[in-house]
């Protein structure tokens, strides 16, 4: 039935009212949940970033608004013994750019790189033209010098400069925008090293071209260059992004590479000041906050060098190694020029293990890396034979040959294997058994002395016989250098007759003298790549050769053979040990670091560092890194200075060798024989003055002896055939004489020694003819005597 025969109109009306707004109703109280649910949720939002990130959200708004800016500490500087600079800081005007500074109008920004390339001449961009040259080379070569830089995470355009394959190009404008983008508010050099003429005229327009400036920089030089080149090194863009990530250094710092700078980057480096800025929106400079942290200077290194004896000593040495090529060979007989191109002298304070002098020839000019590394120069370093770049008297590994007697002659008398009396037949020459086959006398092994190879003639009957040294007691077999009684005492041995029976001191006691001696160790010289030559035993032989020791290894291991290798520092420190009376000091070349204010930088392992001064009484003043004084009576180290108020350096013992100090002085002696008459170090014109007796009859003096100074030394030539030799084939085949290595060491004066030096030449062969002189010249230079100008070639 239709609702209009029972309702009136009137009813209807309402009806659809009231029916409207309970719709209505609906839809608002839904809007009202759907504001409520929305502003609930901004509501817990709100709650969740203010209370749950409110910490890391305002850090993150403080580090958008603000920028630290960096600036250099001044690099320590390094000084000789008295004061001469070796490393110093020189001002260099470098053109630099800040990204922050620069117009954000396009056009404006070319015409201020634009006005920039034509007065500096670096481009604005070669990126086009280098990815030309890298599509140009061989793709192949391309791709694995690109794999490899990856692999050892170089960079790309440098590893394929460096080994020849595709030319870096200079660094453009663009390049450098590019790569420090990162970093607007800093300066970011485009050229270095410019002329000041330049500087001023960029200084002046630098009014028109916002965002550029002259930046003055240090700029290492190195006064002494050459002479001290591989103990000081040189610098270099930092080489890994270790230094980056791990050590805060920045992308565009240069560090220390090689010799101190590379090992003492740390100490010298510094620490960079701070200067914290507020930034608005785009990025721009509105305030500084807070106080400028300045920064701290780098440490002072004082070394134990002296300059000038380094400076003498490396003439000496080259004027010999000129010499020496002018000079038949005593192994052929005929005139061959020689290549005598490798040599080393190392002088030190045997009471202390202080380096007064450190040579390594060939040298290189480390000035040439103050601003870049040279690639043309560097190669040529590089690719040399005789490795210019490694320093030789720590990292050149040689047979030391009869030098190392003195070690062999410490063990004999200590384990009583002989007495300081007793003489052993000393023929030119013994034969040991083959230890398989030991009655089949063709299969014996033939070891001779140096000796042997002299011929003498007897004048009565006029018949020649190989040279012998006859009955040799230790004193003789040192001064004459016996292979013979070395081979003895070392393998043992027993005569067909058995009147003579000698014990063997065998491979591993050896060993353990050699080492107590420094010898087959790193001893912690304060420079890089320090060697620690190799002192063979059977175990070592096994692994590397996989062959058994032998008696023969033993023979030649007693002179300084077979495999046996040290550093011209180590045969140096070994014979300090004799001369102080059986202690083995750290060799070191640094005497001391000082703060820029002139204290002791006292550096303690594990803990902050300490700071020095002389005060009243002998009583040093100490302070923290604060400044803060300390209780001397606190600190646990021997700081001690002298009247004058210089630093007492105190010496760094390794060890003290297991020798009695009676055997030691016999070897002391036998070594002040090997420098008086009928000793190895006696026979050649430049080891001996002439002057007259009593009777005034002419008569040699040796060495020193004119002076009234009393030296010991001994000599070595030590055969060898290494890669150089191979290449050159110098090596003998059929047994013949092998070419040989020139040694001498030696101290003075004898009973209060005061300087060691040990003179290294690379197969410049009899060590007393050719590196003996070097040795005394060096002295007579130390204890200012006698004249060595006219070693001059």
């Amino acid at each position: 039935m239709s609702r209009m025969g029972w309702e009136r109109p009137e009813d209807w009306e309402e009806q659809e009212i009231y029916e409207a707004g309970a719709d209505l109703r609906g839809r608002l109280f839904f809007m009202r949940l759907l504001v409520v649910v929305v502003l609930g949720g901004l509501l817990g939002r709100v709650i969740y970033l203010q209370q749950t990130r409110g910490t890391s959200l305002e850090l993150q708004a403080a580090d958008n608004r603000t920028a630290v800016l960096t600036a250099d500490a001044p690099r320590g500087v390094i000084f000789d013994r008295n004061g001469q600079p070796l490393a110093e800081n020189l001002p260099q005007f470098n053109v630099a750019i800040t990204l922050d500074k620069l117009p954000d109008d396009e056009q404006d920004r070319q015409a201020i790189f634009e006005r920039l390339s034509l007065l500096t001449g670096v481009p604005i961009t070669n990126t086009i033209q280098q990815e030309a040259l890298v599509v140009s080379a061989d793709p192949d070569i391309v791709a694995q010098t690109e794999q490899l830089a990856g692999l050892y995470g170089a960079a790309t355009d440098e590893t394929l400069d460096l080994s020849g394959v595709v030319t870096e190009l200079p660094t453009s404008i663009m390049n450098v925008v590019e790569t420090y983008s990162f970093d607007p508010f800093n300066p970011q050099v485009i050229t270095s090293s410019i002329p000041i003429t330049l500087a001023r005229i960029i200084e002046q327009e630098s009014v028109f071209m916002p965002g550029v400036s002259v930046e003055v920089a240090p700029l290492r030089n190195y006064p002494s260059g050459e002479s001290t080149a591989h103990i000081i090194g040189f610098m270099g863009p930092i080489p890994d992004l270790s230094y980056v990530d791990v050590l805060g250094y920045e992308r565009d710092d240069r560090v220390g590479l090689f010799g101190l700078e590379a090992a003492m980057e740390l100490e010298l480096s510094g620490e960079k000041g701070e200067r914290t800025i507020e930034v608005n929106s785009v990025q721009r400079e509105v305030r500084q906050i807070g106080l400028t942290k300045p920064p701290v200077p780098g440490y002072n290194l004082h070394l134990s060098l002296d300059l000038e004896l380094q400076e003498i000593a490396t003439r000496i040495l080259e004027s010999y190694m000129v010499r020496r090529r002018l000079v038949p060979s005593t192994r052929t007989g005929f005139p061959v020029d020689l290549e005598i191109e490798q040599g080393a002298v190392v002088a030190m304070d045997p009471k202390t293990g202080e380096i007064l002098a450190l040579v390594s020839l060939p040298s290189y000019d480390n000035n040439r890396f103050a601003t870049e590394i040279p690639v043309e120069y560097y190669q040529q370093l590089a690719r040399n034979d005789y490795r210019p770049l490694l320093n030789n008297a720590i990292a050149g590994q040689y047979p030391p040959g009869s030098v190392f007697k003195l070690v062999t002659a410490a063990a004999a008398l200590q384990e009583g294997i002989v007495s300081p009396s007793r003489q052993l037949d000393a023929p030119g020459a013994i034969s040991i058994a083959n230890q398989f086959a030991p009655n089949d006398i063709g299969r014996a092994q033939q070891f001779v002395c140096w000796i042997w190879q002299q011929i003498v003639t007897d004048p009565e009957t006029g018949l020649t016989e190989r040279g012998s040294h006859g009955p040799t007691d230790v004193y003789d077999a040192i001064s004459k250098s016996c292979d013979i009684y070395f081979y003895k005492v070392n393998g043992g041995f027993q005569s067909d007759d058995g009147r003579e029976v000698v014990d063997a001191i065998g491979n591993q006691r050896l060993k353990r003298y050699a080492n107590e001696f420094g010898l087959g160790l790193v001893q912690g010289i304060e420079l890089p790549a320090e060697a620690p030559g190799n002192m063979p035993d059977a175990d070592w032989k096994q692994r590397t050769y996989a062959e058994p020791w032998s008696t023969g290894d033993d023979y030649n291991t007693a002179i300084g053979q077979g495999y046996v290798l040290a550093t011209p520092l180590q045969i140096a420190n070994m014979t300090a040990v004799v001369a102080n009376g059986g202690f083995l000091y750290r060799p070191s070349i640094i005497h001391h670091m000082t703060d820029d204010e002139g204290n002791i930088v006292i550096q303690r392992e594990g803990d902050l560092p300490i700071f020095a001064a002389p005060g009243e009484n002998g009583i040093p003043i100490l302070k923290d890194i604060s400044g803060n004084l300390i209780d001397p009576s606190t600190v646990d180290i021997n700081i001690q200075f002298d009247e004058d108020g210089n630093y007492i350096r105190p010496p760094d013992l390794l060890n003290s060798v297991n020798v009695d100090q009676q055997y030691l002085d016999v070897i002391a002696e036998g070594m002040r024989r090997v420098n008086l008459a009928g000793g190895t170090g006696s026979g050649w014109p430049e080891l001996f003055e002439v002057g007259t007796n009593a009777d005034g009859e002419p008569e040699r003096v040796y060495w020193l002896d004119t002076w009234g100074i009393a030296t010991g030394g001994k000599s070595g030539t030590a055969e060898f055939c290494d890669n150089i030799a191979i290449e050159r084939d110098w090596c003998a085949t059929d047994g013949g004489i092998q070419p040989s290595h020139a040694w001498f060491t030696a101290y003075a004066p004898f009973d209060d020694p005061e300087i060691v030096v040990a003179a290294f030449m690379y197969n410049a062969e009899e060590g007393s003819q050719w590196a003996g002189p070097v040795v005394i010249d060096v002295m007579k230079a130390y204890f200012g005597v006698g004249t060595f100008e006219t070693l001059a070639p």
